[in-house]
């Protein structure tokens, strides 16, 4: 069973390379080929998919390059409790507690540059 899963996030960064550091270092992503179908790829653009998934869900693109980032990127997994101490042990879990918001448990982290990235919970 898959720790994390999300449907789409586009996030932009001045440093693609540390942010494609960060994402796989945190959630153990791939790196693949960005898909040809994806909307307009640009050349600084890095496609990752989370282990067990089979397609990418995730566009790291260059802020310089002007891509539209996701406003509210969030991860989902099934097992909140296991996420956090697998983000914890990595140094990752700096922005708060698992608390409820919505209806839904969750916690928050942020990335190598500073953007929040939300972890739900969801069956």
């Amino acid at each position: 069973m898959r720790l994390f899963w999300t449907d789409s996030i586009v996030l932009s960064y001045s440093d693609v390379a540390a942010a494609k550091k960060w994402w796989i270092t945190a959630f153990d992503c791939r790196e693949v080929e960005v898909p040809q179908d994806w909307d307009d790829p640009l050349p600084a653009d890095v496609a990752l998919r989370f282990p067990g998934s089979e397609e990418p869900t995730i566009l790291l693109s260059s802020r310089s390059e002007g891509r539209e980032p996701c406003e509210h990127p969030v991860v989902f997994t099934g097992r909140l409790e296991k996420a956090y101490e697998h983000l914890r042990v990595r140094g990752l879990v700096a922005a708060g507690a698992i608390h409820e918001e919505w209806g839904t448990e969750l916690f928050k982290i942020t990335d190598s540059e500073g953007n929040a990235i939300e972890i739900c919970k969801e069956p």
